[in-house]
């Protein structure tokens, strides 16, 4: 089930929704937060097709984007809170899952090549996506929990704290945004030590996966050299 390449495919659908949030943040005439949620749950069903190995995890995943589309046509309707709650919900637990098996198939015991550096890309800017929706379910939850974060509307909001979360998750800092909120606060600080710790952690898994295999095919080499030698 599982598409040869995948890391690409994430990549595109992830890069491909938050330039598309961008335009539509910036020129809400052309649809506003129905177009952002329909280019959301594409990413979504990108995701879960390009990623998934077992037909449970699918499934799985299937059924949290009929929730959460399910949950983004009720609020449209009803304007409830806990409509906007449960889809922010089950998006959290999608993204979430996805980060996971990302991980997975990034660190399985395989040649380091392209797809498998954009998808530690896609690692990275999952764990950006996981962070916003926290935040937003913060501010949802307790208005005014960042200062500087224009509310004005659902887009603009959420376009904002996805622009907050990269600049915590890159310790950029630029201070234009800032948390009040005692949770907000902790949420920044975890934020920060992940993006930190990732580079790091990254860079000695993959630099010890590739001294693992080429220590692997060294010893495979010299093993069959001195079978041969011996016959």
């Amino acid at each position: 089930m599982q598409v040869r390449g995948n890391f690409v495919y994430l990549l595109a659908s992830l890069l491909g929704f938050l330039a598309f949030l961008a335009i539509i943040t910036e020129y809400p005439q052309l649809g506003g937060w129905r177009l952002i949620s329909i280019a959301f749950e594409v990413s979504l069903i990108v995701a879960i097709w390009s990623l998934v190995r077992k037909r449970t995890w699918f499934v799985v995943g299937m059924v949290l984007i009929v929730i959460g589309a399910m949950g983004v046509v009720a609020h449209f309707w009803t304007q409830a809170l806990w409509t906007n709650v449960i889809s922010l919900m089950v998006s959290f637990c999608f993204y979430l899952m996805t980060t996971l098996i990302a991980f997975q198939e990034l660190f399985r015991p395989s040649p380091i090549d392209l797809n498998k550096i954009m998808g530690s890309v896609c690692i990275y800017l999952l764990a950006g996506l996981n962070w916003a929706l926290l935040y937003y379910f913060e501010e949802l939850l307790h208005p005014g929990a960042f200062a500087g974060l224009d509310t004005s509307s659902v887009e603009e909001m959420m376009f904002n704290l996805i622009y907050y979360s990269y600049v915590t998750l890159s310790t950029l800092g630029y201070g234009d945004i800032t948390p009040l909120a005692p949770i907000a606060k902790v949420l920044a600080v975890l934020e920060a030590l992940f993006g930190q710790f990732y580079i790091a952690i990254l860079v000695a898994i993959i630099v010890g996966i590739h001294v693992s295999l080429r220590k692997k095919a060294l010893s495979g080499g010299s093993g069959s050299g001195a079978k041969g030698e011996k016959t």
